[in-house]
């Protein structure tokens, strides 16, 4: 019995999900100078499907993350998701006065099974752009009060 293969081309066929970009502080609105924190939610994601009368199960899971800011400056591929205030382990810092758009893609590496038989890495990954949010850097100056 010849079982069949699965590829990356059909791990992009059956579609995987965007992660969610966050971008803290939230709102759109960021500080020049003040590191902004982003930080990424995506989860393991499983696919069922047919492949030539058989029944297989697609595992793929986040292997890394890369955030462009738009203003020419990166983060990754980091396999470090980040994580909401106060862990900014993610963090970028805008140092010009500007709107920007904030992008994420996610890679993924998948396996699978054919069957119930055990798991079998796919050759190559998928990466999957989230949508972009918009942010704008503004100058300002600090004030304290009490």
């Amino acid at each position: 019995m010849v079982l069949p293969t699965i590829t990356v081309e059909d791990v992009r066929r059956v579609g995987l999900p965007a992660a969610t970009a966050n971008v803290q502080p939230a709102g759109g609105d960021v500080a020049l100078n003040v590191p902004v924190n982003v930080y990424a939610q995506a989860g393991a994601v499983t696919r069922d499907v047919q492949v030539l009368g058989f029944p297989v199960t697609i595992r793929a899971t986040p292997s890394s993350f890369t955030w462009s800011f738009g203003d020419g400056g990166s983060l990754g591929p980091t396999t470090d998701p980040g994580a909401p205030y106060p862990a900014m382990t993610t963090t970028h810092t805008y140092t010009r006065p500007g709107t920007y758009a904030v992008t994420l893609t996610t890679t993924y590496a998948a396996e699978y099974s054919v069957a119930g038989r055990p798991f079998q890495a796919v050759d190559g990954t998928v990466d999957v752009a989230s949508p972009s949010a918009a942010l704008t850097a503004h100058e300002g100056t600090t004030v304290l009060t009490r």
